[in-house]
């Protein structure tokens, strides 16, 4: 599973999706998701057939077969996708301020390459804090 790509990609759709079947917490058949989400949202079939396939592709979704019919076991947990996009938040926070004091930096200053090294290896070590 690739976190990074999780919460790249999921969109409110999937996202809805993804609630409902993180609430159910068992293995659902591919009609019953398709009930559900026609009964919820008022989804048509073909729509929620084309959210599960994407969500099987990311590796959030393990598709299976039953007998004669799909079904679907969640793989990403609630609570792991939660602390990813966290993290994620995190990360960009911390980009855009280095990004910013970098950029101002460089404009008012002429900066050796080796400067440049060493302000970027300090503001990194400021940032793993």
């Amino acid at each position: 599973m690739e976190q990074r790509d999780v919460i790249d990609k999921l969109r409110r759709g999937e996202l809805m999706l993804m609630e409902y079947l993180w609430n159910k917490k068992s293995i659902l058949s591919k009609k019953e998701i398709i009930e559900a989400m026609k009964k919820r949202y008022k989804w048509r079939k073909s729509t929620t057939e084309i959210l599960l396939k994407r969500l099987v592709k990311m590796k959030t979704l393990k598709k299976k077969k039953i007998g004669f019919q799909f079904s679907y076991e969640v793989l990403v947990t609630k609570k792991e996708y939660l602390n990813a996009r966290k993290e994620e938040r995190d990360i960009s926070k911390f980009y855009n301020f280095f990004t910013r004091v970098f950029t101002t930096i460089h404009r008012k200053e002429e900066m050796t390459e080796e400067q440049i090294k060493v302000f970027i290896e300090s503001m990194q070590k400021i940032g793993n804090k």
